[in-house]
């Protein structure tokens, strides 16, 4: 069930993936999310990964929305400036789901988000729990 946890995590992750305004430039980016889960003992170390992120999903928002998981809806979506705030729900499995609010600051080279959020019902008796994700552009998508 850990496994799951973690794994349900990093596909939210992968949300805010071009979480900016529309002057963020396209291209592959680095992004590394710490996670802390209220009422864990050890909270997981923090985890970095790549995402190519393009023009259109800036321009159209799709860029919030991992391709891998195809059960979270963002709304809400305010960008104004060089600030960005956001609702998210995703389904999980065994009928939970996850909610929360996200914002945070972006510029054209990159972003940062801060995500909290909610397991309803709670998961392996962790009920809240809060993302930081630092995103920097790396150059072109390869």
């Amino acid at each position: 069930m850990r496994c799951l946890l973690t794994a349900t995590l990093l596909t939210l992750a992968a949300l805010p993936a071009a979480a900016t305004n529309l002057t963020m430039q396209p291209g592959l980016y680095s992004i590394t999310v710490q996670m802390e889960m209220k009422g864990m003992p050890m909270q997981l170390p923090a985890t970095t990964f790549q995402q190519c992120i393009t023009a259109k999903d800036v321009e159209d928002g799709k860029a919030y929305a991992s391709s891998k998981d195809k059960d979270c809806k963002l709304t809400n979506l305010k960008q104004s400036n060089n600030r960005v705030d956001y609702d998210f729900s995703c389904s999980l499995q065994g009928g939970q789901r996850m909610q929360g609010h996200a914002s945070g600051s972006s510029h054209a080279q990159g972003y940062s988000v801060v995500m909290s959020g909610r397991f309803v019902p709670p998961m392996e008796g962790v009920s809240e729990f809060s993302q930081k994700l630092d995103a920097k552009r790396l150059g072109a998508c390869k």
